[in-house]
Formats: C-alpha cells, structure tokens, sequence
C-alpha cells in the first residue's frame, strides 16, 4: 500500500526528472544536432551512464527476472555470456569509425552513416525501415515491465492501463522540452539511483525473506534444481550460445546506443566506456538472477508472462511501505531511462531521415516537428503495451535478433572497402526475411541446425554481402576515398582528430 512517505518520493522522483526538463528546455535547442544529439558533446560519465542506463530496460529487471524465476542460476550466464566483454568491445568497434565519419561529414543516424558510405538512398531507406521495425517492440517491453510494477506494487490501485499513461506521460514531460540534453541528465540521475538502489534492494530481500544462508538452503532443499543448467531448455549449450550471441552483437545496433555514441565529445570517452560498463553490467544482472530465483520458492506457482511481475511481487509480498516505493522508484528509473531513449531515436530517425524525402522542412523546423513525432510514437507505443503480445523475453530475443542481423552490413561497411551497396541491401533483405520466416513457423526448425533463429541469419547476411559484393561493380574510387581515406590517416600516424581541438594518435 502506498502511504503518504511513498506518495512524497515519488513526487519527488518525478519532480527531479521533470526539472531536467525545464531545465535543458532553457537552453539553445534550435537545431535538430542540439536537440537530438547534445550539440555532439558528450562526456565520459554522461556517455558512460547514457549508453548503460539506455541499454538497462525492463528485460534486465523484469524480464531477466522472470527468466530467472524458471530457469534457476544458469539465467545469469545465458543473458551476461558474451555481452560482458563483446558489447563494450563493439561500441570501439563500430563506434569509434563511425564517429570519425559523424564529426567530418555531419552524420546523425545509421541511414546517414551508412547510405553515405554506400552513397545509396536505397541503403539508407532500409536501414530507416528496419531499425524503426525492431525498436518499437523493444520500446513496449520497457512500458509493459514499468506498468506491471506500478499495479502491483500499488496493490492494483493503479490499474495497469493509467500505469502506462503514468509512465509514458512522465517520459514525454522532460523528454519533448529538452531532447537528448535532458534524457542524458536523467540518464545520469536514473542509473545512480538503479545502481545503488538495487543493491540495497537486494538486500532488503534477501533480510525479508531470513538472509542469504537461509534462503540459499531454501532452495536447496526446496528447489535443488535451480542450481542445475539443464532446468531449461533455453540453457542448453546451443541456445545459450544462440542468445548470449545476439545479446552481446544486438546493442551496438540500437539506435539509441548508436546515436549516444555519435554525440560523444572524443573518441577516449568511448574507451573509457569500455574498461567500466561490464562492471556495471555484471552487478545489475546479478541483482535481478538473484531476485528471479529467491522468488522462485518465496512466490511459487506462477507460469508464463506471469513471472515477468515476480520481482514487484517479492517487494509488495515482503517489503515495508518505505522500501515498497524505493523498489518502485528503481524500476521506473530502468524502464524510464531506456523509453526515453529509444522514443527520441525513433523520433530522431524519422524526423531527420523519413520527413525531409516526403516535403521540405526549414532545418528551424525539425525540433518542432521531431516534438510532435514524440507523442505520436508515444501513443503507438502504449496502444501495443496494452496488448502484452507475448512475455518480455520473447519480444526482447525477437528485436535482438533483428538488430543483430544488421551488424554485418555495419562492419562490412566499415571495414571492407569492397563492400557495396548491392552487398549491403542484399544483406538487409534476406536474413531479415528468413528470420522472419523461422520466428513464424513457416519454415521448419531443423533449418536453424538447433541454433535460435538469429545466427543461422547472421551467417546468410556474412555471405550474402560478400558474395553479391563480389558479383556486382566495385564502388567506384572516389566513394572509397571519402570513407578509408580518412580512416588510413587516422590510423597511420598522429593526427587532428575530427572534433578533437588537436593532435591524437589512435594506436
């Protein structure tokens, strides 16, 4: 039950957030670049906590939770795997090269990026056309995983549909006044809170329910199997394989975090990145496994998208009213921090990339047109959280999956000259279509060889762009020369570095 200290927190969450609102709304927002990318300046803790608290959604608290909840221990290494080493290692990877390219040429978006490598408009439609695809579902996870947590721990005061208005209408609130300025601040402001909150949360828990020693031989003695891998199929070496494959690669490719790294201030802010977020990515994962499994013997007997509100449960079944909102305020500040995010990158995509084809807009325009793209996304969004579709997890491994067969055209195009556009649209299209074609039963299981769809998809991709590449026209010398020309000087000795006010030499 939520009593008037509860009522004062949120108040004064919600208060903060907007605040950042007016706040960045005062500043000069006159131009789509400092409205959707923070005039591309960007420091180490605000890239840092930008790219982490966007890219911790409702599937890490909830979602992961849930799974964890069924699946026992082996939960952690099935999502963290990879990602823990391969997803910092990508934002250098692809980040890094595309930054340079941002910096001299003015690029803001993947279809910017990678159509003017390409010097393609077909390439940068598909990119446009996909990434807005696979980002709303991923979107909706977070507003569904937000709204379950408010009803539940309001004891069902809040009914799940005004829940998602809550959410959505706070977001948009601080969002639309001030644009990326204000969703990095709250980035800042929200990752803090779930970072340290959680951890107490944790422990608030694990204190309710007898301490660690006790609730470990509770579930030794109660549920042994949940230290046993093979307690779900999904753990199994080859999905786990399959997932923590796309769950490392799939991130690089949102165009929250992709955006994020473009509006970085210098290219040491993205190694710094690098050496500090699988800390922060090992400690929030191991939170929410933990809750999973403790809820699994504290609140026994849910099933399917049911265990998607087990950790709201665990704090309204255990918890005091005081720690009840803190355990609020953590998962609002998750959910929040990546709505925000993947509603202004959408927004920012089509405003800047889509509405230019269709009609001329005075650049003064944009701002004002990317506000009004902002509830309309918003609104989509919240039509489809009301439908709950299918369980956090699945529609996070589904929009994983998507983004994730995207990667190679991205690599290729940073680091093959040969790759062409021919290559590059082939290499969107058919992985797309088949993965497609397998999530949908049309083709046969067996045709994924025991993989999860997505890496029979990411190989055919690998393939298709070499292959079409090779069999089509070679881009011609001079689109060559725009992109590597400028990364053989970078990486051939000291250099000015785009942006960089004086001499970096990239080792």
């Amino acid at each position: 039950m939520i009593n008037t200290l509860g009522i004062g927190i949120l108040l004064l969450y919600v208060s903060v957030l907007i605040g950042f609102g007016i706040y960045g709304a005062k500043l000069n927002l006159k131009t789509s670049e400092d409205y959707f990318l923070a005039g591309r300046g960007l420091g180490s803790i605000a890239i840092f906590m930008a790219l982490f608290a966007s890219n911790i959604t409702a599937f890490t608290i909830i979602g992961h939770a849930g799974f964890a909840y069924q699946a026992g221990y082996g939960a952690y290494g099935y999502v963290i795997g990879w990602s823990i080493f391969i997803t910092p290692f990508t934002y250098y990877l692809v980040g890094y090269r595309s930054w340079l390219l941002g910096k001299r040429y003015g690029y803001a978006t993947q279809p910017q990026v990678f159509g003017g490598i390409f010097n393609s408009k077909l390439v940068a439609m598909l990119f446009l056309i996909l990434l807005l695809y696979y980002t709303l579902p991923y979107l909706v996870v977070s507003i569904i995983g937000g709204s379950l947590a408010f009803t539940t721990i309001s004891d069902g005061a809040v009914p799940y549909w005004l829940s998602a208005v809550i959410i959505i209408v706070i977001s948009l609130i601080y969002t639309i006044p001030a644009g990326m300025r204000g969703t990095v601040w709250t980035d800042i402001f929200q990752g803090t809170i779930f970072l340290v909150v959680a951890v107490m949360l944790l422990f608030a828990v694990a204190q309710a329910l007898g301490g660690f020693s006790a609730i470990t031989e509770r579930i030794l003695q109660d549920r042994p199997e949940m230290l046993q891998r093979a307690l779900s199929p999904q753990l199994e070496p080859i999905n786990w394989f399959s997932f923590s494959f796309i769950n490392s690669i799939a991130v690089i490719v949102f165009p929250q975090m992709y955006t994020r790294i473009l509006a970085t201030r210098s290219s040491r802010n993205l190694k710094q990145v690098s050496i500090y977020y699988p800390l922060a990515l090992a400690a929030i994962f191991g939170v929410s496994t933990l809750l999973g499994v403790w809820g699994s013997v504290a609140v026994p007997g849910l099933a399917g998208v049911d265990t998607d509100n087990i950790v709201p449960l665990l704090i309204h079944r255990f918890l005091s009213p005081a720690w009840m909102i803190l355990g609020l305020v953590v998962i609002l500040a998750v959910v929040k921090s990546s709505i925000d995010s993947q509603l202004l990158s959408v927004t920012h995509l089509v405003t800047v990339d889509l509405l230019p084809r269709l009609r001329r807009i005075n650049p003064r325009q944009l701002v004002l047109w990317g506000r009004l793209l902002l509830v309309i996304f918003a609104a989509a969004a919240y039509y489809i959280a009301l439908a709950r579709p299918a369980a956090i997890l699945s529609i996070a491994a589904f929009a994983f999956s998507g983004f994730s067969v995207i990667l190679p055209v991205m690599i290729g195009a940073l680091y093959w000259p040969r790759a062409n556009k021919y290559g590059a649209c082939a290499a969107l299209v058919l992985p797309a279509v088949m993965l497609h074609l397998w999530y949908l039963g049309i083709l046969p299981r067996w045709t994924t060889f025991g993989f999860m769809p997505v890496f029979p998809a990411f190989i055919l991709a690998i393939l298709t762009l070499v292959a079409v590449s090779y069999l089509t026209p070679a881009p011609p010398p001079e689109q060559r020369e725009k992109t590597f020309g400028i990364f053989d000087k970078v990486f051939t000795g000291p250099v000015n570095e785009p942006g960089s006010g004086g001499q970096h030499k990239i080792s």
